[in-house]
């Protein structure tokens, strides 16, 4: 795991050294973070060159790369030709003053899955759990992607002993289910704060591995 700006320590990777990337960045829609500028200005040159760096690190992929809903007509100018979308669906819908409420999140993908075709491997999921209220763990961000949804995203796309790239790690949730899984994981996040939180949890998702061996 690094502590610091994917941009500054990414090119610090070897070419073709991890075998998927799936990472939650922000969304360039004004959201206040606690360390990180999300003003819509400059957001296409983050993309842009982010993604540059993930393809030369992860040379064909698979990429999954959430994204906001207000951004939808600029996708074309910032992922590769040929990308699809996959409906991160909400058991639960956050209420805001628009008339019509998302009830999904779209995950931008594109790149091969080596995994054997399956009906059951569908372009969406379901989160049926909130990821707040009695018996959830509480985490300390403003926005943690639930942990079922991330983990059915990690078995889909990848296959046991794969290295993961997160280049946005925020509070860790990719490195959990990559501990869960037996996957292998590298996390990049720029806020002290939030790395600190990942590192915890990530740990304790070891731990608990190993309890049960």
């Amino acid at each position: 795991m690094y502590l610091g700006d994917c941009l500054e320590i990414m090119p610090t990777l070897p070419d073709n050294s991890v075998d998927a990337v799936i990472t939650d960045p922000p969304y360039g829609i004004g959201f206040k973070y606690a360390n990180h500028d999300d003003a819509p200005q400059g957001y296409e040159d983050l993309m842009k060159a982010f993604i540059a760096e993930a393809q030369r690190i992860c040379n064909g992929g698979p990429f999954f790369i959430w994204q906001a809903m207000l951004n939808a007509d600029k996708w074309h100018k910032w992922f590769p030709p040929g990308f699809r979308i996959f409906a991160a669906c909400k058991g639960f819908v956050q209420f805001r003053p628009t008339p019509i409420q998302y009830s999904w999140d779209p995950v931008i993908f594109w790149g091969d899955v080596n995994k054997k075709p399956s009906v059951y491997c569908k372009d969406y999921h379901e989160q049926r759990k909130a990821p707040f209220g009695k018996n959830r763990p509480k985490i300390e961000h403003p926005c943690p992607r639930p942990l079922e949804q991330v983990a059915e995203i990690v078995k889909r796309a990848t296959n046991e002993n794969d290295c993961i790239l997160d280049s946005f790690m925020g509070s860790g949730t990719t490195g959990v289910v990559c501990v869960q899984t037996g996957r292998r994981f590298i996390g990049i996040e720029i806020d002290e704060g939030y790395f600190e939180i990942a590192k915890k949890r990530i740990m304790e998702a070891q731990q608990q591995m190993r309890m049960a061996l």
